[in-house]
């Protein structure tokens, strides 16, 4: 996951997490949890939406610790469910490659390098992912659960780096599809639900003590 400064300590519900946790972590060989990795309290809520929604297309935007846990979630569900990570470090996005091969996950999750540049969504001139490389990636099956913790949105002018997220991917998302925001503790994630909210069908659960935003299209929507 990218850095990300001033995050809050965890509390009492990532303690817990990480005890629910415990059979992925213990699945392979030590994983290193940054301040910058999600907190385990959100990562519990996602992996119980991909067991009990049986969900079987994640893309993540960003990459790291999650992106490998969740791999073994998969291979452990064994329902032929894949993940698409977007990474735009290249070394990182090779670090954690590495790590998902070293673990034989390849086949369950993957990270594509897709650098940082213009894009017709960024606010401000903000710049976002690479539009060839993410097509590449939402290429295939309609996503049905859609992580964004990526780019990196904590430097001064970067609090609205990830805002681009929704109204690129829509399109792409299943009918029933979950969006996941991370860092909404945060200003700048704070404003951009709210304008999701206000572009799409998509109301987000603000889950302070998770960390994150947690959205869907209401049945009545």
């Amino acid at each position: 996951m990218t850095q990300n400064q001033g995050t809050v300590a965890w509390t009492q519900h990532d303690l817990i997490g990480l005890e629910i946790l415990r059979p992925l972590l213990s699945a392979g060989p030590y994983l290193p949890w940054s301040s910058g990795a999600m907190r385990a309290s959100g990562l519990v809520s996602i992996c119980n939406e991909i067991v009990l929604g049986q969900r079987r297309r994640i893309v993540e935007l960003g990459s790291g610790t999650s992106t490998v846990l969740l791999a073994r979630l998969l291979r452990e569900q064994d329902r032929g469910g894949t993940l698409d990570a977007v990474e735009h470090h290249a070394g990182w996005a090779d670090r954690v490659n590495e790590m998902l091969a070293a673990e034989d996950l390849s086949s369950f999750a993957r990270v594509t390098m897709a650098p940082l540049a213009p894009h017709l969504h960024g606010v401000d001139g903000l710049p976002w992912y690479e539009e060839g490389a993410l097509d590449a990636v939402l290429e295939g099956p309609p996503v049905e659960v859609l992580i964004v913790d990526g780019p990196p949105a904590f430097e001064p002018g970067d609090a609205l780096a990830r805002y681009p997220a929704l109204p690129v991917c829509l399109p792409r998302l299943a009918p029933d599809a979950v969006v996941v925001l991370d860092d909404v503790i945060r200003a700048g994630e704070a404003e951009i639900v709210e304008r999701w909210e206000a572009l799409s069908a998509y109301r987000f659960d603000r889950r302070a003590d998770e960390g994150i935003a947690f959205g869907r299209v209401p049945a009545a929507a």
